[in-house]
């Protein structure tokens, strides 16, 4: 939740000078791989349904940090996963269809204060 914390106060910071919008992909750590106790419940998506059903999860939990951001979800052959290279999870900076801002991958080099930085330069 600390990283929604921080995407929600950066939404906030460049509201009006720039849009966000959040894709879920496949789920990262699955309920029957058993990674993490006292995690969500969501086991790996075996239906575009059960995909859409947890990034409502998402939202829900995300609350007033995603409040009014887009959620997209990603298509069961994860081709926005790929290509982006996003699973875990990853930040861009996407002006005039081009990428011009490409985060780590996380949790480990997931920078929310260097997308900050970045956008502070271009605006």
């Amino acid at each position: 939740m600390a990283s929604l914390c921080k995407f929600g106060a950066l939404r906030t910071k460049f509201a009006g000078l720039a849009d966000f919008v959040t894709i879920y992909i496949e789920e990262a750590h699955p309920a029957e791989r058993k990674h993490f106790s006292g995690n969500y419940a969501i086991d790996t998506h075996a239906s575009m349904e059960q995909r859409m059903e947890a990034a409502d999860t998402l939202r829900e939990e995300g609350g007033e940090f995603l409040a009014g951001c887009p959620i997209l979800v990603d298509q069961m052959d994860n081709r926005a996963n790929l290509a982006y290279a996003s699973f875990p999870e990853r930040l861009y900076v996407i002006q005039d269809s081009k990428i011009i801002f490409e985060g780590g991958t996380g949790p480990w080099f997931y920078s929310i204060e260097e997308v900050d930085k970045f956008i502070s330069k271009i605006v």
